[in-house]
Parts: structure tokens; sequence; C-alpha cells
């Protein structure tokens, strides 16, 4: 009876073990099937895929593919840019940025870049093309209309107007 509990224990102790190590032996496997499925995130959540810089003496401005909603996502159709880094910027932003590349400036974007990153910040968008909305004192409304810090980055996301 000895050796049978022994033998019990012990297979007990390396079902344990299996239990804990499979995981870390077999997570390169698993990113590599996860990869292949071809998963991403939707770009409503990610701001779409960059497109270009606009570098300026302190910081960038980054310009993401404008984003269109998927069926029964009620989101406006938007494009998002992203200043960053957030310690080269100064007190009070603002921006006359050309978003579609033409070389004419689209939009004014102005924002104040408190010290305590927590503070919830403000976004004033003028709009200098009929293709995107105006935006006057926005936080967080809605995924398509928004500015938020991220990181060592400040996310706007301005609203394609509708034609």
């Amino acid at each position: 009876m000895k050796i049978q509990a022994k033998l019990g224990y012990t297979a007990a102790g390396l079902t344990v073990l299996a239990a804990v190590l499979v995981p870390f032996l077999l997570y390169g496997l698993f990113t590599k099937g996860f990869a292949a499925l071809g998963l991403h995130v939707d770009e409503m959540y990610s701001g779409g895929p960059k497109v270009r810089t606009i570098k300026t003496a302190a910081y960038s401005i980054v310009i993401h593919r404008p984003v269109s909603p998927h069926m029964l996502q009620s989101e406006k159709p938007f494009v998002q840019l992203d200043w960053k880094p957030v310690s080269a910027l100064a007190g009070h932003v603002s921006d006359v940025v050309d978003v579609d590349g033409d070389g004419q400036p689209d939009i004014r974007v102005s924002f104040d870049v408190p010290k305590d990153p927590k503070t919830p910040l403000r976004v004033n968008v003028e709009a200098l093309n009929p293709h995107y909305e105006a935006m006057r004192n926005v936080g967080k409304e809605r995924f398509s209309k928004l500015i938020v810090r991220v990181d060592d980055a400040i996310l706007v996301r301005v609203p394609l107007a509708q034609r």
C-alpha cells in the first residue's frame, strides 16, 4: 500500500509540474498559431495604420489612415493624429495640419498639455477643409471624437464630415 501511495504522490507532483511548465514550453507555438490566424485589433480602437509623420523641431505628429466604422458600429468615420513625445510639447499646442497630404492645411488643432498626466484633456479643432468636422471643447465623447493621453503621446480623433 505504501508503494502505491508513493506512486500516487509522484504522479500528482509530476502532473502539477507539467501543468506549470507546459504553457512556457509551448508559448512560442501558441503565438505563431495566433499570428497565423491573422487576428488584429479593430481600427475603431487602434486608430488605423500610420500613413505619414510630420516632424517639427521638438515633436512629431503621426497621421493615421481614415477609419470607417463596420456594420453595426454606430461611430462616425474619423482620422487619428498622434502628438509625441508629450515631454517635448509646450503647455499649449496649436498646430495647422495637412491631414490628406495635398500641401493645403486641413485642420487647426489646439489643446493644453497639463503637467499632471491624469488631468482630463480638451481639444478644439477648426475645420479648414469641408472634409473634416470642427470640434469645440471636446474630451472623450466618442471613439470618433476625442482627445486622450496614451503613454508618451496625445491622440486626437477628428470626425470626417458626412457627404
